[in-house]
């Protein structure tokens, strides 16, 4: 197997498919990333939705947000 046959084998980024593969192979395996992307996108909206009632809940949260994103003007 040479360097770049091993280095694609190797590859476990989403929606990387090994050079070797051929046909409904390919196919699949990009699928099963696409799904893995999917599943990231709604842990990260469900994680989300925690942070944003937590600070709606909380006067606490909501005045360091309230502080923390409000730009400080610029001075010339």
């Amino acid at each position: 197997m040479t360097p770049a046959e091993q280095a694609a084998q190797k590859l476990e980024t989403p929606f990387s498919v090994r050079r070797r593969q051929r046909g409904g192979r390919k196919v699949v395996q990009v699928s099963s990333s696409v799904s893995e992307m999917d599943a990231l996108r709604e842990r990260i909206r469900s994680q989300s939705r925690t942070v944003a009632e937590h600070i709606a809940a909380d006067a606490e949260a909501q005045a360091f947000l309230d502080d923390w994103a409000t730009p400080e003007p610029l001075s010339h």
